[in-house]
Order: C-alpha cells, then structure tokens, then sequence
C-alpha cells in the first residue's frame, strides 16, 4: 500500500499523465465531431477514414500510452526509486502488482474522455457516421439512432467496459518491455510498434490469423457495438485477462531474475 500511495501521489502531481489526458480529450472532440460531418455530409468520408484515424481511440491509447508508461513509469528505474523500493524491503512481486495497477489507472484515463464524449453526444438529436469501425463510432452512429433508455446507457457502459479492458490487455506489453528494457526510449518504441505491427498481423493469412486470435491484438474491434453477442464478449474478456495475467508473470519472473542498476 505504501508503494501504490506513493505512486498515487506522484500521479497527481506529474504533469504529464495531464498533458496526455488533455491531448486524449482533444482527440475525442475532433474525433466524434468528424463524424458527424461525415454522417451530414460536409466531410468526405475517404478523407475522414485516411486523414483522421489518428485520432481515434485505438490509435491515440496505443501512441499516448506508450509515451505515458515510458516517461511516467519507466523513470522510477531511471530515477533508482525502483532500486530503492527494493532496498526498502519491499518484494518483486508487489513493485510489479503496483505498476500494472497505475497502469490500468493511466490507461483508463486516456479512454475515459472519448467515453464522456460518446454519452454526451449519443444522446444529442443528430446523426454520426462509422466511418472506422472503432468502438466509439459504432456506439455514436447507433445510439443516435435509438431513444434514451436505461437498457441503452447499458449497453453503451458495457461496450466502453469491455473496449478499455481489451485497450489495457493490448498495451500490458508496455509493462514487460518495461521491465525488459528499463529505458524510457526503448519502452515507448518498443510498445508502439507492437501496437502497431501486431494488429495488421493478424488478418494477413488464416496461420498467422489462428494464432493471433488468442491475443487481444487478434480481436475483431468492429464487433464491439451495442449489439455484440455474449459469445463475443466472453471470448474477448477470457483472452483478455488470460493475455494480462500472462505477461504479469512473464514481468514477474524475468523481474525476479534481473539485476537492477
């Protein structure tokens, strides 16, 4: 606890988890509001599906949260706070627990506004185009087409639950080349190119295709709508959390094995 309290205080205090929380936010403006001018007409939607994809979620969590686990994270190695956790009596295990659990928390600040804006703007009288399919436009262009319901809020907050998760699953890498490299540079390439590389991977042939399917990387985003199936939201969480609990014990045990300078 008093490693996660330290941390937590850190947090709070650093600007850079704000800087990117800001740059998130901005991200999710532009990125909703292209698509309604898509959906009206004042936007081609090649331009829009080209020019703009940066900013979606899936782009901006893999970009941002590789900078953010780099600079805000990988700096405690840097910095010898690692080394003196160690020194301080505190065990391997639980300096890696209390990294993933600031990383899930800076993960799910990055998703947290493209979230608010969905909500904010799914239930406005307007249209929006898919014009990716990323979790936020499928829930934009089908929600506004619907009324406001509890059973839709539902639906909208279990879509976004089960994006994040899979977000988190994707950027865990972060954490193991974390403990691999301990270099801030090294950590922010290395996560951002996995992201990168893997997804495209996936659907190159049906070999590459049945392997990649047992990682996040190989999951299908255009699924998460607000009608996606049971059988799709189980298969996504269990690969999900197995894919996590996956790399804490590969961090874990090449954690253990190192020697930190």
């Amino acid at each position: 606890m008093q490693l996660l309290k330290a941390d937590l205080i850190k947090l709070s205090r650093s600007i850079t988890p704000w800087i990117v929380f800001i740059l998130a936010s901005l991200s999710a403006v532009i990125f909703a509001s292209s698509s309604h001018f898509v959906a009206t007409g004042n936007l081609n939607f090649e331009t829009a599906a080209s020019s703009l994809s940066l900013f979606s979620e899936t782009q901006m969590i893999a970009l941002l949260g590789s900078i953010t686990v780099g600079i805000f994270l990988t700096k405690d190695f840097e910095n010898k706070i690692i080394e003196n956790a160690i020194s301080g009596g505190h065990s391997r295990n639980s300096i890696v627990i209390n990294k993933i659990i600031i990383f899930i928390i800076l993960t799910a600040s990055l998703y947290f506004p493209y979230v608010i804006i969905t909500i904010i703007f799914a239930f406005q009288d307007t249209t929006f185009s898919s014009f990716i399919p990323t979790p936020t436009l499928n829930i934009l262009a089908e929600a506004a087409q619907q009324e406001v319901t509890a059973e839709l809020i539902g639906k909208i907050l279990l879509t976004s639950g089960l994006s994040l998760i899979i977000f988190i699953s994707q950027l865990m890498i972060s954490i193991f080349y974390m403990f691999l490299f301990k270099k801030a540079v090294f950590v922010i390439a290395a996560t951002y190119m996995t992201s990168l590389i893997l997804g495209p991977i996936a659907s190159l042939n049906e070999s590459i295709h049945s392997v990649m399917a047992y990682t996040p990387y190989g999951i299908d985003l255009s699924h998460l709508t607000l009608e996606m199936s049971g059988e799709f939201i189980a298969k996504s969480l269990i690969i999900s959390f197995i894919f996590i609990f996956v790399l804490y014990l590969g961090t874990y045990f090449l954690f253990r094995r190192a020697e930190v300078k």
